[in-house]
């Protein structure tokens, strides 16, 4: 068993999505297929056994295909030109380091993008394959699972996927009300217990970022049967996650805007560590509305 290293010399962006899009990787084996609909997925081919310059790449994901091929799969929740560049330069750096053909997908449950084939540079195209969230439409896969459940059928590893990634989906409703459904769903699956938790953990970072009202905050507590401390570390992503949602707002209108983005960083660290934001602005330069608009 390998140890996971923390830095916490500065605190970390508290990204809900991506703690999401990390458990489904690692914890469900067919979570890689639900995404890309290969069926030859052999498994994780972790990124440190490849070289020295692929190892100091912050790659979301890459899996083995039984043919050889890689499928490098990228999580965003914001798109913009200059991460596409980043995601460009993992997978060079990555078959350069495998010497394997690589299939790019980006996993993005943000807006969907104006143009999903961006330049990478002016000599090379890159042109993964997107998978917006934003294009399902989540009443329809909801029903889907919910009629299995009435008439008994089985519940498999897709299913849970989609349930996981509901609140991400197209609705024509509050996402909180989505999510304390999705908990009432919970309690009425049968399904293999390893998929059951990780639903469950998901429920509650997805409650974390969008329950916010006291009568829906008991009904997720209930529902989940959480601990005595899951209810306390709800209660902290409850607070991290709505800096998570400032913040990303802030990040994007400074990827269009220009704005520095070390001083964005700044803000976010300070954000986290409870200064206020007369301080912020004072320190970083940028007015309220640079970093808490939206």
């Amino acid at each position: 068993m390998t140890k996971n290293i923390v830095d916490t010399s500065l605190p970390k962006k508290h990204d809900t999505e991506d703690k999401i899009f990390n458990h489904c990787c690692v914890e469900i084996e067919e979570f890689a297929e639900f995404l890309t609909k290969f069926k030859d997925i052999g498994g994780t081919f972790h990124k440190r056994f490849l070289s020295d310059d692929y190892r100091d790449l912050d790659l979301d994901n890459v899996f083995l295909r039984k043919n050889g091929d890689l499928v490098h799969i990228e999580h965003h929740s914001i798109m913009s030109g200059e991460w596409m560049r980043r995601d460009f330069q993992y997978l060079t750096t990555l078959h350069r380091a495998s010497g394997r053909f690589i299939h790019p997908f980006i996993f993005n449950t943000g807006e969907i993008p104006k143009s999903t084939i961006e330049f990478a540079s002016p000599n090379s195209f890159y042109n993964p394959l997107f998978i917006n969230t934003q294009e399902i439409e989540g009443s329809v896969r909801l029903n889907n699972i919910k009629y299995k459940i009435d008439n008994n059928q089985k519940i498999n590893a897709f299913d849970v996927s989609d349930l996981i990634w509901m609140p991400k989906y197209r609705w024509d409703r509050e996402i909180e009300s989505v999510v304390v459904e999705l908990v009432d769903i919970y309690n009425n699956i049968i399904v293999d217990e390893n998929l059951l938790e990780v639903l469950r953990k998901s429920l509650v970072l997805w409650a974390g970022k969008y329950v916010s009202e006291e009568g829906n905050i008991e009904k997720v507590i209930r529902g989940l049967k959480m601990s005595a401390q899951e209810v306390i570390d709800l209660k902290k992503d409850i607070v991290s996650a709505r800096i998570d949602g400032m913040l990303c707002r802030a990040e994007k209108r400074g990827m269009e805007a220009g704005i520095d983005k070390g001083k964005l960083e700044t803000a976010r660290n300070m954000l986290e560590r409870g200064f206020a934001l007369e301080d912020i602005c004072d320190v970083t330069g940028l007015c309220e509305e640079d970093i808490l608009n939206g």
